[in-house]
């Protein structure tokens, strides 16, 4: 695996969904479902096109290289947010254990889910 390429990805994964949040503070002020709700279909949107573009050019696909960079890049988002939420935010660890890193395992749900499709595709090719 190209672990800067999932670097990369993993910091792409993490930006994206942080700036539309950014924008879209004053919607978290005033209707935090619809707020959440944003944020996840970013997020889901996102990791679904970092897959698709991650693996399309990847040799290896199937159950475990999903797994590994679904999990590389939540472990990415979680590092980058640790020092902002539990630090600069001053959020409690279980709080953002709940509200927010527990988001990060759609990564390896989606990863997985797009790269044995992939290989079930590759599989299903006539040669």
């Amino acid at each position: 695996m190209n672990w800067k390429r999932i670097a990369g990805y993993g910091i792409i994964l993490w930006l994206v969904p942080f700036a539309v949040a950014f924008v879209l503070f004053s919607v978290r002020q005033n209707n935090r479902p619809l707020f959440e709700s944003l944020i996840a279909v970013v997020g889901v949107g996102c990791t679904v096109a970092a897959s698709v573009y991650f693996f399309r050019n990847v040799e290896e696909t199937g159950l475990a290289p999903g797994l590994g960079v679904g999990f590389a890049w939540a472990a990415i988002s979680i590092l980058i947010d640790l020092p902002i939420f539990l630090g600069v935010f001053r959020m409690p660890l279980p709080e953002y254990a709940a509200d927010i890193a527990l988001t990060y395992l759609a990564f390896p749900l989606i990863t997985t889910g797009i790269a044995m499709a992939m290989t079930m595709g590759r599989d299903s090719r006539p040669r």
